[in-house]
């Protein structure tokens, strides 16, 4: 397991790329916005996005980000942890052993302190929860439509009616394919990309009130309340 530790101003991109080896990417502080696995995914701070070897991904970062990383031979035991690509909590434990392998500086040969330091976040990472903030794109072309008509207004109140004709499909037929295909209801899915947005204008210092009027809502508070349950 090999570690790197770095900030990175705002607006950076580490275009598409894979690696060798499976990554977990923590953000210790600010927001990355990253493309992996036909999902977009928020990596708030206490977050981290798993790679898996040989994934193609991109990563942006939303205002100043403070960034550490870990470099995972996928045949080291435990590395099973490591086999899908998903967004994970970091807990403080988790948090604690990821800073003190950073701060080793990667010595060769491995000593004791570092062996063990990495079988325990293997371990960790493998009981890490989820985050509730993936974005699946579904893979057919109908769906896509609705989904990139939706990025281009989120704050849009059109109904689910609108939605399935602008498919081209009945209000039943879309939400039972919508749901399939991305694993969340049309309503849930609309509601994590309202959520991703509102962590990048905040991320960037953004006035959450006219944020919260480009996105639907009535108030800066009821964006809030609706981040706090997805968060």
């Amino acid at each position: 397991m090999a570690s790197y530790a770095r900030t990175y101003r705002d607006g950076y991109v580490s275009a598409w790329h894979d690696h060798p080896r499976h990554q977990l990417v923590y953000a210790v502080a600010g927001l990355m916005m990253a493309k992996a696995d036909g999902t977009s995914w928020a990596v708030p701070a206490g977050t981290g996005l798993i790679v898996p070897a040989a994934m193609l991904h991109e990563i942006r970062m939303v205002g100043e980000v403070q960034l550490q990383s870990l470099y995972i031979d996928p045949a080291e035991t435990g590395a099973g942890a490591m086999a899908a690509c998903r967004a994970v909590t970091v807990s403080g434990l988790l948090a604690g052993l990821i800073a003190a392998l950073c701060a080793m500086g990667n010595p060769w040969p491995l000593p004791p302190r570092a062996h063990h330091l990495s079988q325990l976040i293997l371990i960790e990472l493998g009981a890490a929860p989820d985050t509730p903030l993936a974005l699946p794109y579904p893979p057919d072309a109908r769906l896509r439509r609705v989904c990139d008509a939706l990025m281009a207004d989120p704050g849009s109140a059109r109904t689910i009616d609108h939605w399935a004709a602008l498919a081209g499909m009945s209000r039943r037929s879309f939400t039972r394919a919508f749901q399939r295909q991305t694993g969340r209801s049309f309503g849930q899915w609309r509601e994590r990309l309202r959520c991703q947005i509102a962590l990048r204008a905040q991320a960037r210092g953004a006035a959450m009130e006219q944020v919260a009027r480009d996105l639907g809502y009535a108030s800066r508070y009821a964006l809030q309340a609706m981040m706090r349950r997805r968060v």
